[in-house]
C-alpha cells in the first residue's frame, strides 16, 4: 500500500479522534456502515444537510511497477491479435468483466489488472489518488487511463467517487473542467434541456443518468 502524503501526520495534527469502542451503539453502527462504504446521511431539524464520507489513511489498490511486478502472481493471459485490451483496476467479478467485454464487443478483451499484459491499450479504474494513478500509468505506459464510477446492482459492483457523493448530497449537475465559454454553453444546455446531457442528480434510489462528453481540443479552438 502507498501512504498518501495529503493524509500525512502533519495534516492530521489536531484533528478530533473517535474511538469506535467508546461510541454509543447507534453511532458506532453508523460509523461502521460509513467505513464499509455505505452512505450515511446527516440530518438536522428534519432536513438532510449532507452525506458523511470516510477516507482511509492509506491508499488501497494494486501498484504496478512494470512487467515483472505484474507477473509475480500470475503470468499475463494470452491476447489474440488485433483486439483492444482493457485492464480493470476496479475490483470486478468474472461475470462483471464478461459483461463489460460483451458490451464493448468482439474487438475488445477485458482482463483483471494482474493478468493484463503491460502492453494493454486501456486501464479502467475507479477514482484514485494521483500517486496511484501515476503507478498505473507507469505499469501500463501505452494505455489510455479511463476513470469511471460504477454502480451496477445486478452484478454487485459499486465503485462510487466524489462526483456521485456530491450529486447524492444535493448538487443538481456536474460539469467537467472547461474554459468559461464552454461552461456557459453547458450551463445553458442543462438549464434549457437542450444540447448534450450533463451528469445530473438522480431521483431517489436511482443512479445519475448521463454524462457530458469531453469535447476534443480541436472543437474548442
Amino acid at each position: 500500500m502507498l501512504q498518501d502524503p495529503a493524509q500525512g501526520r502533519d495534516r492530521r495534527r489536531g484533528a478530533p479522534t473517535l474511538d469506535l469502542e467508546t461510541l454509543p451503539r447507534e453511532v458506532r453502527a453508523a460509523v461502521e456502515a460509513m467505513v464499509a462504504g455505505r452512505e450515511v446521511r446527516l440530518r438536522h431539524e428534519g432536513r438532510d444537510v449532507g452525506v458523511l464520507a470516510f477516507r482511509k489513511s492509506v491508499l488501497e489498490g494494486t501498484v504496478v511497477s512494470g512487467p515483472a511486478a505484474a507477473g509475480e502472481s500470475a503470468p499475463p493471459e494470452a491476447v489474440p491479435d488485433g483486439v483492444t485490451v482493457v485492464a480493470t483496476a476496479t475490483k470486478l467479478s468474472d461475470a462483471a468483466r464478461r459483461r463489460l467485454s460483451d458490451e464493448l464487443g468482439s474487438d475488445y478483451i477485458v482482463l483483471d489488472l494482474l493478468k493484463a499484459p503491460p502492453t494493454a491499450d486501456v486501464v479502467l479504474t475507479h477514482p484514485v489518488s494521483p500517486q496511484l494513478l501515476g503507478a498505473l500509468r507507469a505499469g501500463f505506459p501505452n494505455a489510455r487511463v479511463i476513470v469511471t464510477e460504477i454502480d451496477d446492482e445486478e452484478l454487485g459492483v459499486s465503485a462510487p467517487g466524489p462526483v456521485s457523493r456530491l450529486l447524492d448530497a444535493g448538487a443538481s449537475a456536474y460539469l467537467p473542467p472547461r474554459p468559461l465559454r464552454e461552461v456557459a454553453a453547458s450551463m445553458h444546455a442543462y438549464l434549457t434541456g437542450s444540447g448534450a446531457p450533463q451528469l445530473t442528480a438522480a431521483a431517489p434510489a436511482t443512479a445519475p443518468t448521463a454524462a457530458l462528453p469531453a469535447p476534443s481540443r480541436d472543437q474548442t479552438d
